[in-house]
């Protein structure tokens, strides 16, 4: 059997053997991988493993499934594979030491797994997701420690990455950035997950 490397903008984030039969992939947390990025459909994905071989299937996925940069519904994993879904990059390697068990014989002790849990949670780091406006359903990955949204006329909002998570800082006014459908708080607001925010006629949503 194989095993997936997966990396979000470059960096290692989580490393999964497949198991033998479904190995569902998506954003919901029902899934075996999930993956909170929003360029992932709910249940994006499925790899099914018959003995040594891996097939993966694109369950009509939104912003589709890419294999050595080619949309793929259908498609056996081979050694060294490069898989996109969304923001992140799925590494598909063989790796003879995951045999499935042979009939008939006791299966060796299995070794420690690389993660304990049945799901395996892959935060990418925190975005936002136009929902309205001329950019919808594009995300803004927030990964400077300052990001600005841009209001012309008038005075941007800014969002400051701190260590106790996401400052929201606006100026209040007709025209202003506006959160949950009101001003912003003059003392700037710490963002929780779903959070609307409004700037130039475009609302982001906050997701972490």
């Amino acid at each position: 059997m194989g095993k997936l490397v997966i990396r979000y903008q470059g960096k290692q984030v989580g490393e999964v053997n497949l198991k033998l039969g479904d190995t569902r992939i998506g954003r919901k947390p029902g899934c075996d991988i999930v993956l909170n990025d929003a360029g992932v459909s709910g249940v994006h994905a499925v790899i099914k493993t018959v003995g040594m071989k891996s097939t993966l299937y694109d369950l009509d996925s939104t912003n589709g499934t890419f294999i050595e940069n080619e949309r793929v519904r259908k498609r056996e994993l081979k050694h060294g594979e490069t898989i996109v879904m969304g923001e992140h990059t799925l590494y598909y390697r063989d790796d003879p030491n995951l045999e499935p068990p042979t009939l008939g014989k006791r299966p060796a002790p299995p070794a420690p797994p690389a993660v304990q849990d049945k799901t395996v949670v892959l935060t990418a780091i925190a975005q936002l997701l136009a929902i309205e406006g001329k950019n919808k359903g594009k995300p803004v990955p927030l990964v400077k420690d300052e990001v600005t949204l841009e209001n012309p006329g008038k005075n941007p909002a800014r969002i400051y990455r701190t260590s106790d998570g996401y400052l929201l800082q606006a100026q209040v006014g007709p025209g202003e950035p506006r959160l949950n459908d009101k001003p912003v708080p003059p003392g700037g607001h710490l963002l929780e997950n779903g959070d609307i925010i409004e700037v130039a006629g475009t609302k982001f949503q906050f997701l972490k």
